[in-house]
């Protein structure tokens, strides 16, 4: 009972915290990167496929809209537990093949052995327990029908970027008190000081085969101009709760609820893993 109500807390405040940013999203143009891409890229084989998809925490919709638009033939079903599920509807408003609905990942409003596939980016991390997200995930899947997930990565093999989580994560119970706007506010500052102390110098040791290494050890390589870090920024400080994993972790979360052929990378413009399973019972 007393996990349900602590998790039951953290979607209310999750909910609010992301709602926010996902309407801000509304008027991104349609030419982007998207998260999606990138994990294709690390993946040999397609994403997509079969007749239903689900995409957990949907935000603002352009993952949806990058997998159902090239994808014409798979339903995609698109979920997200924030204000996010409006702006998501209006990104794919013109899309045939796209439901969007509001619930939670601990309670997919789905039946179960429905999907032919799952992706999540970003999400299960942000749950109470997610080991409740995989699970309900799993329930959903059908035998042999693989799930894509994106999770932050502890980083204790790098000191440098493990201090930083652990200074980040103290300043959360700080930062959590304040409204989401002032978050985004203090996290819009905060991009540009943080660019040009890492990602500024990161860029220059990339181009050295030398320092390559300097870069891959850096935090918050991936930023690209002053400004570029402010939703990462604020997803650190305005979240009420992370959970980072270890590779270990994340083989452990699918192999405990009926995963087989599990593949584990690294997503380093993210910095955290992606991974991919088979459900297999």
């Amino acid at each position: 009972m007393m996990l349900r109500k602590l998790s039951t807390d953290i979607d209310e405040e999750t909910a609010d915290c992301y709602g926010r940013l996902w309407r801000a999203h509304r008027a991104l143009p349609r030419e982007q990167n998207y998260h999606f891409q990138a994990m294709q890229e690390v993946f040999p084989e397609k994403i997509v496929r079969g007749g239903i998809g689900l995409e957990v925490g949907c935000g603002s919709g352009w993952d949806t809209f990058a997998m159902a638009s090239s994808n014409p033939g798979t339903r995609m079903i698109a979920l997200d537990i924030s204000d996010g599920v409006f702006t998501a509807k209006e990104v794919n408003k013109d899309l045939q093949n796209v439901l969007v609905i509001r619930a939670s990942a601990c309670e997919l409003p789905i039946k179960s052995g429905t999907c032919d596939f799952v992706y999540s980016f970003g999400v299960l991390h942000h749950l109470a327990d997610p080991m409740i997200g995989f699970s309900e995930i799993s329930r959903v899947l059908k035998i042999g029908a693989p799930f894509f997930v994106y999770l932050y990565e502890d980083h204790r093999q790098n000191p440098l970027k493990y201090c930083g989580i652990k200074l980040t994560s103290w300043l959360r119970k700080i930062t959590t008190r304040f409204p989401p706007r002032a978050v985004a506010f203090f996290s819009c500052l905060l991009s540009p000081v943080i660019v040009i102390l890492f990602s500024y110098p990161a860029m220059v040791f990339k181009r050295f085969k030398p320092t390559y290494w300097i870069y891959d050890l850096m935090p918050f390589n991936f930023g690209t101009g002053l400004f570029s870090l402010r939703g990462d920024l604020y997803d650190r400080f305005a979240a009420p709760l992370e959970h980072r994993f270890s590779d270990g972790q994340v083989r452990d979360a699918f192999l405990k609820n009926g995963f087989s052929n599990i593949r584990v990378t690294r997503l380093k413009a993210a910095a955290g893993y992606a991974a991919q399973a088979v459900k297999d019972k």
